[in-house]
């Protein structure tokens, strides 16, 4: 299994990719929308995000570390 990460912007509820010509004929993913505050700077600094959604997902601190562990071993 491979991972993509590609930029998009959002215009009227639909997604463009910039770069389409990198996605897959078909595939699956997930989608982290970015928003930002009135002076277009993130509304959370990048640790502060993290720490959010590891809260959102009910990680505690060792399924946490499972899960980084998980990614470690995808990406070799």
């Amino acid at each position: 299994m491979s991972y993509l990460t590609l930029e998009v912007e959002i215009n009227h509820g639909h997604v463009v990719a910039k770069e389409p010509g990198r996605l897959p004929e078909k595939g699956s993913g997930l989608l982290t929308i970015l928003q930002s505050d009135e002076n277009g700077l993130p509304g959370l600094p990048a640790l502060q995000a993290l720490d959010a959604l590891q809260k959102h997902l009910h990680l505690d601190e060792q399924k946490a570390t499972e899960w980084m562990s998980t990614v470690r071993e995808a990406r070799r």
